[in-house]
C-alpha cells in the first residue's frame, strides 16, 4: 500500500489476510483476528472502526494496486487481453480474498461503496492509476470515452470478473470471458 500504515494496522491486514485465505471469510471474527494478533478486541476496532468490513477494504487497496499494475498500464501499446488475462490470474490467486469483497458488498452494499470513495478521495495516487485504467477501457471499446463511461465499464468488469472466479469460471474458459468482456464493453461505449 502507498499510504504509511501504522505497524499494527499492517500487522491486523496480514494476519487477517492469512486468516481469510486459511479459514474462509465467514469462518474469521473481528475477535479471532485480535487474539492471532495478540492485541484486544478494542484495539482493533480502535484501528477499524468498522470492523471486518474495513479490514477487508483495506486489503483489497493492496490489490487494487497491484490488479491495476500500473507500469504495464503506462505502455501505451499495451495490449488490452494481455491485461485482463494478467488481472484474472491475480485475481484467481485471491479467490478467498475476492469472495470476502462480494460478501461485504452484498451483505452491506452503501457502507461499502462510501467507506471505497472514501479512502480513493484520500489518495490522490489511486486517481491516477484510475485515469490509466480508463484509457485501458478505451482500448477494449476501441473508442475515446467519458469518463462515466469508462468508470461504467470497470464497474461491469469488476462485477463479472468476481462472478468468473467466486463461482469457478462461470463465463466459461479464460479465454471466453475476456472474448465476452471485450464484446460487453464495445456495447457499453456505444451511446
Amino acid at each position: 500500500m502507498t499510504t504509511k500504515l501504522s505497524s499494527a494496522k499492517v500487522k491486523i491486514l496480514v494476519i487477517a489476510e492469512k486468516l481469510i485465505e486459511n479459514e474462509g471469510y465467514v469462518n474469521v471474527s473481528a475477535r479471532t483476528i485480535a487474539k492471532k494478533a495478540n492485541i484486544s478486541v478494542g484495539t482493533l476496532y480502535h484501528h477499524f472502526p468498522r470492523g471486518k468490513m474495513e479490514i477487508v477494504i483495506a486489503i483489497g487497496e493492496k490489490y487494487s494496486e497491484i490488479l491495476g499494475m500500473s507500469e504495464f498500464l503506462a505502455d501505451p501499446n499495451a495490449d488490452p487481453r494481455v491485461w485482463l488475462r494478467k488481472n484474472l490470474e491475480l485475481n484467481q490467486k485471491k479467490k478467498a480474498f475476492i469472495t470476502a469483497m462480494e460478501i461485504e458488498a452484498m451483505s452491506r452494499p452503501d457502507e461499502v461503496e462510501a467507506l471505497i470513495k472514501e479512502n480513493i478521495e484520500k489518495r490522490k495516487e489511486t486517481q491516477k492509476s484510475l485515469i490509466k485504467a480508463y484509457n485501458m477501457m478505451e482500448k477494449f471499446a476501441g473508442r475515446k470515452l467519458s469518463i462515466e463511461r469508462a468508470q461504467l465499464m470497470q464497474k461491469v468488469l469488476k462485477a463479472i470478473m468476481r462472478r468468473h472466479i467466486v463461482f469457478g469460471n462461470h463465463f466459461g474458459s479464460d479465454d471466453e470471458f475476456i472474448d465476452l468482456f471485450i464484446k460487453i464493453a464495445k456495447a457499453v461505449a456505444t451511446d
